[in-house]
């Protein structure tokens, strides 16, 4: 029996490939965008932690020196945090493309999956065809030498009493 050969089975592997790696460009701009969520999340509890200790700071003697310090170093911490806030939304930006790529290629590769599949479909249906016209010509061989064997008179014997025996009953 024949077997169903897509002839554009090498490009649909390579559009599996393609929708892979675009799947992998999403992965890794993801895996950035939680790293500098964390970031931001463990540069707010630095903030609020120094903040919680330069008030401590201001009971009993104060230290101005102690105190600028403390500024300063809140005031780097919130400058770190704003770069990363506006780094996460760059990543916004390049995660949204990555995406819109891993769509259309996924797009590409079930274009290719349609035809595929009714390719496979009109094979088949054009197999199942060849297979019936096969039986079809079998009977009529079968047919003839029963007739060229027996005569064209159905005999006393059989059961069919004279019925074609390829007719529906």
């Amino acid at each position: 029996m024949a077997r169903f050969r897509f002839p554009l089975q090498r490009v649909l592997d390579r559009r599996l490939k393609e929708e892979e790696a675009k799947k992998l460009v999403v992965a890794t701009v993801e895996r950035h965008r939680r790293e500098l969520e964390d970031s931001l999340r463990t540069r707010q509890r630095e903030i609020a932690g120094g903040r919680d200790e330069w008030r401590a700071q201001l009971v009993g003697t104060v230290d101005p020196a102690s105190l600028r310090h403390h500024a300063g170093a809140a005031i780097g911490l919130m400058h770190k945090a704003q770069r990363t806030v506006l780094e996460l939304a760059s990543t916004e930006k390049a995660m949204q493309r990555a995406r819109a790529d891993l769509t259309e290629a996924a797009r590409a590769r079930r274009a290719l999956e349609l035809l595929r599949d009714r390719r496979r479909a009109a094979f088949d249906q054009e197999v199942a065809q060849r297979e019936r016209e096969q039986i079809d010509e079998f009977a009529q061989v079968s047919t003839q030498r029963r007739m060229a064997d027996g005569g064209s008179a159905a005999r006393a014997d059989e059961p069919n009493n004279g019925e074609n025996p390829w007719e529906a009953s």
